[in-house]
């Protein structure tokens, strides 16, 4: 039995330690076992905080699994980082993870897992938003484990300067050493080590494609769904992260030249004053490159363009997809001036035209400072694609502002 149920609620023993969760009632008259807040590496703090995750110290007893964690700073506390209501409180203690089971025991095969890894452009986000209830009901019920992940976000996880100091990626290593957790351990919750998929959403998905292709992750996985986000597009890489760091250790004291002095100098600074310099320079900007806290291919987590190690990596089955107008929360729906400069306040609405849409994709989506003299070619293309496919005979406002969100 991967699950004990000796005292009502089941414990399961890991390679760290005991663990003790709690049962739910599903819809299909079965139960769920549902283990949270359990700690995959050591908390990121002090001097580890800009290190990779180092391993999690074991434990004597049972350790209660019955609450969540806090989430991962965001780049800013504000209502777009709290939105939802479920992820009320921060610290940099985070890296944790969670695991909602089948109650019952697994056949000797066990159960398919499903490594959730949520959305936020990086710079948002917790595995607490989605909760256990309806992922029981939509997953457990089937069969399947699901593990929710939290990971460093914002400047914690991706800053970097741009050398072997502080290469960046640190979101991708702490998901990584999270996998390895669900790949040593899955087996004691009823789950298949060899079955394990990624699944995410938005910047999840970037990073689905990402650790499939990394040679530091890709062997825990079996295959990947990724929805609303792939590595190759605009969000899968961002030099100018680079760039950004410097600016935000200036806007901090630690200048913006030598990288050991930066590193040392944010890690000596609190929280509460790098959220601050976030503010300073400014936490978005406006273009396809909304967030400034990306990753990037480092030479270390990724050893090769993205490019190259799609040629290399072990074929694996994955899904694709995406939210159709999943842009439009953020340039019609909602004002997020910390998560992207793209909002159109309703007053603007009846100016919005075909010139507007032209200057939009010159200016922010194909600039030429990206793509040098290739520049004008793509932006035509952009805007015979975006600007004139489908055009009506007279077209209005709401044409463009749909195909203002599209692009």
């Amino acid at each position: 039995m991967p699950v004990s149920n000796e005292l009502d609620d089941p414990i399961v023993e890991t390679t760290l330690g005991k663990l003790q969760g709690f049962t739910i009632d599903l819809e299909n008259k079965e139960q769920a076992s549902i283990f949270l807040n359990i700690p995959y590496a050591k908390p990121p703090v002090e001097e580890l905080r800009f290190e990779k995750p180092q391993p999690p110290e074991p434990w004597d007893g049972i350790k209660e699994a019955k609450i969540y964690g806090p989430a991962c700073f965001p780049h800013v506390i504000d209502p777009v980082s709290t939105r939802g209501g479920t992820v009320l409180n921060f610290s940099e203690d985070c890296l944790t993870l969670n695991v909602y089971a089948p109650h019952k025991t697994s056949d000797t095969e066990g159960y398919p897992v499903l490594f959730w890894i949520h959305g936020g452009s990086f710079s948002i986000g917790g595995a607490s938003q989605t909760g256990y209830i309806d992922v029981s009901n939509n997953f457990v019920t089937k069969g399947i484990i699901v593990v929710s992940v939290q990971f460093r976000l914002g400047p914690l996880g991706w800053l970097s300067t741009g050398d072997d100091v502080l290469p960046g990626n640190l979101g991708y290593w702490d998901v990584t050493a999270a996998l390895k957790f669900a790949h040593e351990n899955i087996k004691y919750f009823g789950g298949n080590p060899n079955k394990i998929f990624v699944w995410g959403i938005s910047s999840g998905g970037v990073m689905a494609s990402g650790l499939v292709l990394s040679p530091h992750s890709r062997n825990y996985i079996a295959g990947t769904i990724e929805i609303s986000g792939f590595l190759l597009a605009a969000s899968g890489s961002n030099e100018a992260v680079v760039e950004v760091t410097k600016e935000l250790a200036y806007a901090l004291g630690c200048g913006n030249g030598d990288s050991m002095k930066i590193k040392e100098c944010l890690k000596s600074k609190s929280i509460e004053e790098i959220l601050e310099a976030v503010k300073v320079i400014k936490p978005a900007r406006k273009g396809i490159h909304k967030s400034k806290f990306q990753p990037r291919v480092d030479g270390d987590f990724f050893p090769e363009d993205y490019i190259e190690l799609i040629k290399k990596a072990p074929k694996k089955p994955s899904m694709m997809g995406f939210a159709e107008m999943e842009s439009l929360s953020f340039t019609l729906l909602i004002n997020q001036p910390t998560i992207a400069e793209l909002y159109i306040p309703p007053e603007d609405y009846t100016t919005f035209g075909e010139e507007s849409l032209k200057q939009f994709i010159r200016e922010f989506v194909a600039p030429e400072r990206v793509f040098g003299e290739k520049a004008q070619e793509v932006q035509e293309k952009l805007i015979e694609f975006y600007g004139n496919r489908g055009k009506p005979e007279n077209p209005g406002y709401a044409f463009y502002l749909d195909r203002y969100t599209q692009a």
